[in-house]
């Protein structure tokens, strides 16, 4: 009896470590990245492809001979970006695998004038490691035949509907890239593939759905097989599913407890009879009416908060949580991003923690935006007047600190503090600083007040007088 228990317990252990394994797997990475030297290279992934909200998988600095090596745990097969600064690229990798690579040289000083969202060049990574045989050059491939093919027959496809070259192509791809045992490849070009199919109306909507989604399993990190789900299910509750019509939707929305009534009446459409893909398609749904309804919006924040709190889907709690953080990122009440930033010579560091207590007037700025200057010359009275009860906080966002300090030192009516972004593109990713300049308002326990804000020549003040009143 006691060498039974030990025979299951030991069974147990090893199904763990297997199912571990499985679960997580070791990548490494290693390769050269010239002129990036003292750089941080960061990879990054979509946690989910339909908010496509960035996660970190891991960042190492590169060498001072232009040299880098990190590993990581990887679930599964993943779209991976590199960025350096706002520089990126991509390649998917594998778990258990490891990749050699080498990074060209850019000059990363170029564009110091523009805003660096705009003119971000694009990182040129070479794959040393694994070479022809790997899932990225497979990918490659079938990239370079998918793309001649629908720039050669678009409009025999798209206005013709020419069921016969659709077929020819599909053909002629599973002949060159048959025996290639690679799952995500190969789901990879079945769902891209099936892309063709819905531009060239081959099949119906349900038909569609009848070969790709009904029974199939949902493939939240396969980028194709997303790519497909989203252009498929497209305004589908208020548009293409005839289950409700859209003001029933609104109506159900706007009830005391509508996650159930809407997962209930929408189990009558016979695409969405699976429940996972159901919530799924109700989370795309919900997340294209909030920007859509404004009148909707608190109670779609409140069935996100349901389904990432309650859903039996882990991936749809990812989803769900994704998009419940973006339509509430910077809104009224959330915490406003930590930042610790380098101030002017005499000032030192300061963070955000620093300013707590008083509410924070905070603005976005660089020495080259004629527009920025002038409205921090309209800032200067606004400061006299209200200095003892608010916090005027600009960051700029000049490449180098000295250009900062040295522009504070000629120019001393900017008297409130000056911080500089210090390299931090992750400072300007949190706050959205896509233009300058760029005004919000924080309140004296540290959370958003109003995102975005007037600057001062468009009202500003009354904002003030708002938060201190």
């Amino acid at each position: 009896m006691i060498r039974q228990s030990y025979k299951i317990l030991f069974s147990f252990i090893f199904l763990f470590i297997l199912i571990s394994g499985i679960a997580a797997q070791q990548v490494t990475v290693s390769g050269s990245a010239s002129g990036a030297e003292g750089k941080t290279l960061k990879f990054v992934t979509w946690a989910d492809m339909i908010t496509f909200t960035e996660e970190l998988v891991a960042q190492t600095t590169i060498d001072s001979l232009g040299n880098f090596s990190v590993s990581f745990e990887l679930p599964s097969t993943s779209y991976i970006a590199l960025a350096i600064d706002l520089h990126r690229a991509g390649l998917y990798m594998q778990p258990g695998m490891t990749y050699q690579l080498k990074i060209a040289q850019i000059n990363y000083k170029d564009n110091l004038e523009v805003n660096p969202f705009i003119l971000s060049e694009d990182l040129d990574i070479k794959l040393v490691y694994p070479g022809e045989n790997g899932l990225n050059f497979r990918i490659n491939a079938y990239n370079d035949k998918y793309n001649q093919f629908l720039l050669d027959h678009f409009n025999a496809l798209y206005h013709e509907r020419k069921k016969s070259y659709l077929d020819t192509f599909q053909l002629k791809i599973n002949n060159i890239f048959s025996g290639i045992e690679l799952s995500y490849f190969q789901n990879y070009m079945l769902y891209k593939t099936a892309g063709l199919e819905q531009l060239a109306h081959t099949k119906s909507q349900y038909n569609l759905a009848s070969s790709y989604f009904i029974d199939q399993p949902i493939l939240y990190k396969n980028v194709e097989y997303m790519q497909f789900f989203n252009n498929y299910f497209t305004k589908y509750l208020t548009v293409t599913s005839n289950i409700l019509r859209k003001i029933d939707l609104i109506s159900v929305i706007k009830e005391p407890d509508p996650y159930p009534v809407l997962m209930k009446k929408l189990a009558a459409d016979s695409v969405l009879k699976n429940e996972n893909l159901r919530e799924l398609v109700l989370l795309k749904g919900l997340f294209e009416l909030f920007y859509s309804n404004p009148e909707l919006q608190e109670n779609i924040i409140r069935i996100l908060a349901t389904i990432r709190q309650e859903s039996p889907y882990e991936n749809n709690r990812i989803v769900g949580a994704d998009m419940y953080d973006k339509v509430t990122k910077l809104s009224p009440g959330t915490k406003a991003p930590e930042f610790y930033l380098q101030g002017r010579e005499k000032d030192g560091w300061k963070s955000l923690e620093d300013f707590k207590g008083k509410p924070v007037v905070l603005n976005f700025w660089t020495t080259f935006c004629e527009e920025c200057l002038a409205e921090m010359e309209l800032q200067v009275p606004l400061f006299e007047k209200y200095k003892d009860e608010v916090e005027f906080v600009s960051i700029c966002i000049n490449r180098y600190w000295i250009q900062m300090n040295y522009f504070a030192e000629v120019k001393p009516e900017f008297a409130w503090w000056l911080l500089h972004y210090s390299d931090n593109t992750d400072l300007l990713i949190d706050y959205e600083v896509k233009t300058y300049p760029l005004y919000l308002i924080i309140d004296k326990h540290g959370d958003t007040y109003q995102f975005p804000a007037p600057p001062p020549s468009e009202g500003l003040e009354r904002v003030i007088e708002s938060i201190i009143h």
